[in-house]
């Protein structure tokens, strides 16, 4: 406040010296005060504002003005997309042969993005598995050289009445995800010769006894089933008894198949049989079924 009153002694003093009114001198200092401000005003919008449209071309993807150059550095970026064809279908599956290594047809598309390198997971294989032309890097994955995809061979460890239904996913070697399908297998019990001996019908029986108890400790009661049937019409007494043991109402819940109903003309037709091939508990077991 000092100095502005100080300020307006001196302009006062200097009007009287030249013989022009003191007020006018003030006024033209208040003039001049506002236009330089106003001035000062506009420089400062113009520079941020230029500043703004400099930040619109060359700030990074995701910032305010920068939506249309982002998006075209990831166009330039992006991986090109892949494509893998299912291999079989539920009711088509891809047939194998037990410890007999076969063809996997792996189709991708396009064609020249076989060339590089992938990471290979197949989920829901069974235990011991094995996939030539690959290198093994986990229980389900496996490294693909470039160009291998087309030379694969898979060989599964046994024999099985079911389908697998297998994931399929192809990584790249940075760990992204570049395509995903699904595949159907099956490996079926080996066919019985019909000109075969009775003494290796005999064998083939017992394996395949064998197996129906395996299925049958795993659960798997439709499966244990038509390997039971299998050996029965071979001629196993064991098997038809143990195939009427999966139809019996009063031995299903010690199989362990809870919830499922039983059905005694099915276990009086096996039990039957397995009394004509001789085996001893059929007669009781007809018994215990009433009628």
């Amino acid at each position: 406040m000092s100095n502005t009153r100080e300020l307006e002694r001196v302009v006062m003093l200097r009007g009287r010296q030249s013989g022009i009114s003191p007020w006018l001198f003030v006024m033209a200092t208040a003039l001049n005060t506002m236009v330089a401000a106003v001035l000062a005003v506009i420089i400062t919008l113009g520079v941020v504002r230029q500043e703004q449209t400099g930040q619109q071309v060359a700030s990074p993807a995701g910032y305010p003005g920068s939506l249309t150059v982002g998006a075209s550095a990831q166009a330039m970026t992006a991986a090109p997309t892949m494509e893998v064809r299912p291999i079989g279908s539920p009711n088509q599956p891809l047939r194998l042969e037990a410890r007999k290594p076969a063809r996997l047809p792996l189709q991708i598309y396009p064609e020249g993005a076989a060339h590089e390198a992938f990471i290979l997971v197949l989920a829901g294989v069974p235990a011991g598995t094995t996939l030539s032309g690959a290198t093994r890097i986990g229980s389900d994955t496996w490294h693909l050289p470039p160009g291998s995809a087309d030379r694969l061979e898979i060989a599964v460890p046994e024999w099985s009445t079911w389908v697998y239904e297998i994931g399929i996913e192809l990584r790249r070697t940075n760990g992204l995800v570049a395509a995903q399908t699904k595949a159907w297998i099956v490996a079926p019990p080996p066919q019985t010769p019909q000109a075969a001996s009775t003494k290796g019908d005999d064998a083939v029986a017992r394996e395949l006894l064998a197996r129906g108890d395996q299925l049958l400790d795993k659960g798997d009661i439709v499966g244990a089933r038509s390997v039971y049937q299998r050996a029965a019409e071979m001629g196993s007494s064991m098997a038809a008894l143990a195939l009427g043991s999966t139809y019996d109402p009063n031995r299903l819940w010690s199989l362990g198949a809870l919830g499922m109903a039983g059905n005694k003309e099915r276990a009086r037709q096996w039990y039957a049989r397995a009394d004509e091939l001789g085996h001893p508990e059929a007669k009781s077991r007809l018994s215990a079924l009433g009628q």
